[in-house]
């Protein structure tokens, strides 16, 4: 009788064990496959956010800003191509245009040339970030830097192999677009692919005599 009381606490064991693992393998896939591409249609190419939603982490320091005060865009650091860590924070002294992306994202693709030509155009100007999401099985820092070669852009790439940026800006949908002053500032955000004329007011609105 003792023996079947052990056994059946045994087999019970492992059945809690098995309902632990499978639980914890169904998570994991859930937040692997979080990030879904945007479709453009369903994004109001109108509607920018002046500060990041409450679980996007933002900062409690504020940026002056032509005369304004805006909130402080939240920090994260992403990989350069050699593996050399970059912090939103470490580029200060010149506006940034962020871009969460990813090969597997058919509007994410649609607006890479405006990115590749506004690059050329205001590289000297204002720095790029074009983070891809690098999950590690849709995107990989192998898959995602073919396809910028393939396609010949030629705008900074960054992998967000570490979700810390997903993670600032609470990412469940691409293309998103922040676009952070000078000073660090969060001016505004858009979420879906953008056309050219609006990627270029964009940053037209954050150089010097143009706000």
């Amino acid at each position: 009788m003792e023996q079947q009381t052990q056994g059946r606490k045994t087999l019970l064991l492992l059945v809690l064990l098995l309902l632990v693992l499978v639980g914890a393998y169904v998570g994991y896939r859930t937040l692997s496959g979080r990030v879904k591409p945007m479709n453009p249609s369903a994004a109001d190419p109108d509607t920018v956010a002046s500060a990041p939603s409450e679980g996007a982490g933002a900062g409690s320091e504020a940026a002056q800003a032509g005369g304004e005060t805006r909130e402080a865009a939240p920090d994260f650091t992403v990989y350069d191509r050699e593996g050399n860590a970059v912090s939103l924070s470490s580029l200060r002294g010149k506006p940034v245009v962020v871009n969460f992306w990813a090969t597997w994202c058919p509007p994410c693709r649609m607006e890479l040339p405006y990115f590749d030509a506004a690059y050329a155009e205001y590289g000297e100007d204002v720095t790029f970030l074009m983070v891809d999401l690098t999950d590690g099985e849709r995107d990989t820092v192998e898959s995602a830097a073919a396809f910028t070669e393939e396609a010949a852009y030629s705008y900074p790439l960054y992998f967000d192999s570490d979700f810390s940026g997903a993670a600032a800006y609470a990412v469940n949908a691409i293309p998103l677009t922040v676009f952070v002053d000078a000073d660090g500032g969060l001016v505004s955000t858009h979420l879906g692919a953008m056309d050219e004329e609006t990627l270029r007011a964009g940053i037209e609105g954050m150089l010097p005599g143009k706000e």
